[in-house]
């Protein structure tokens, strides 16, 4: 009897171990089975969301991305189903221009994911293309999750029932947004902005400008025109107009103009030829936008997030945009804040000089960039300003982002 209860022990103990050995496996499997969809739509977005795949492949080591991503995101391992230089279109008219065309992504797309159910969707930014997507995959029982907080807080605040339908938790960038989500009952963590994370905080132009075998009599002036082929179609014109006025003002003027893509560099260097400006002092460069801000004296850039990284870089700035008439009177009708660039909005009041549509002219570029560059007090008062505002922002972002993120799949498991 001893010996038939002892071989039944052992017969069960067997049992039970094969039982918790397929659990795990089951466990393991789900795991592995555990897809993420990103989508970004512009550069900024594609930093973000390879910072955010970085932070959550410590979390999840067995998560897979797939979706709409840039040359980071793709490099921290999201595969991309679509070129991401397809979404990054702005402005009203130039929208309807390639809307057929994002219209069948997002359809392609929407198709897709609900098809093949991901764990989570997570949109980075461009809320144009995302948030109708969120809104179909969130009806579907996929947990949707927006990454930075569209702009309700300077224009189009209506937009807030909207994303309540769309999106089960937002991201936001800026302190003061939370509270904005907060009073229309929608699910938000601030998590800081990445990029104050990736500035130092002590800038050493000196050793960038050597790094970049720049002069020390140089006057150097970044160009940043834009990241999408738009804005540059947009803004190359006045941009190499400005440069050759500075150049006839500052004889050891040196250009540097960083760009993402071959696309918008042809732009640029298309319009130096039909200007004849080739003889100008530019350098045209490949990526290293952070490194030609910290070396500049003076920053001229698009609207945009640039300014924050110029704002990080803590040079002077000179923020410029056009868009077509139509496109213009009828965002500035919407406008909520006197400015438009994230220096002064975070400041909440005029720090950097913001020349807009008609009043985007050569001479009145030149002008402030003289005003900033001739003046060292007023470069060093706005230098400490920077400092200031950038480390508020700095706070952990990508790890913040991750936690976030890892809760509202953990609330869905």
């Amino acid at each position: 009897m001893q010996t038939f209860l002892r071989n039944l022990r052992a017969e069960l103990f067997v049992k039970m171990q094969r039982i918790l050995d397929t659990h795990g496996d089951i466990h393991r499997n789900n795991r592995a089975r555990l897809r993420i969809a990103v989508v970004a739509g512009e550069s900024s977005g594609d930093l973000l969301g390879s910072q955010l795949i970085l932070a959550l492949k410590q979390r999840l080591p067995h998560a897979e991305f797939f979706g709409i991503a840039g040359p980071k995101m793709q490099a921290a391992g999201c595969s991309s189903i679509v070129p991401m230089e397809k979404l990054a279109v702005r402005g009203y008219l130039e929208v309807i221009r390639h809307l057929p065309e994002l219209l069948r992504i997002r359809r392609q797309l929407k198709q897709q994911l609900l098809s093949d159910k991901p764990d989570l969707f997570i949109g980075i930014d461009a809320p144009d293309f995302n948030f109708g997507l969120e809104k179909s995959l969130k009806q579907a029982g996929i947990p949707t999750i927006h990454y930075v907080g569209p702009s309700v807080w300077a224009w189009r605040s209506e937009r807030l029932k909207k994303i309540g339908q769309c999106v089960s938790h937002m991201l936001l960038l800026f302190p003061f947004e939370e509270k904005i989500y907060q009073d229309a009952r929608i699910p938000a963590t601030y998590v800081g902005h990445p990029l104050a994370e990736i500035f130092p905080e002590e800038p050493n132009q000196a050793a960038v400008r050597e790094t970049l075998e720049i002069s020390p009599q140089s006057a150097v002036f970044t160009l940043l025109p834009g990241s999408r082929q738009s804005e540059v179609e947009m803004l190359a014109t006045l941009f190499v107009e400005t440069a050759k006025k500075l150049s006839e003002r500052y004889p050891n003027a040196l250009f540097l103009v960083p760009f993402i893509t071959r696309e918008t560099r042809l732009l640029f260097e298309q319009e130096i030829w039909k200007q004849g400006a080739q003889e100008l002092p530019f350098r045209l460069m490949f990526g290293h936008a952070h490194e030609a801000m910290q070396a500049a004296d003076v920053i001229l850039l698009a609207s945009g997030t640039a300014t924050l990284e110029a704002m990080m870089s803590r040079q002077p700035m000179v923020v410029t945009y056009r868009l077509s008439p139509l496109t213009y009177r009828m965002v500035k009708r919407k406008l909520r804040l006197p400015y438009v660039s994230l220096p002064n909005v975070l400041a909440g009041q005029f720090i950097v000089p913001e020349l807009l549509q008609d009043d985007a002219t050569a001479d009145n570029l030149v002008q402030a960039i003289s005003n900033l560059y001739d003046d060292k007090r007023l470069a060093a008062r706005l230098s400490q300003r920077f400092a200031d505002l950038h480390l508020s922002l700095r706070c952990g972002a990508a790890e913040r982002a991750a936690d976030a993120v890892c809760s509202v799949l953990g609330a869905r498991t």
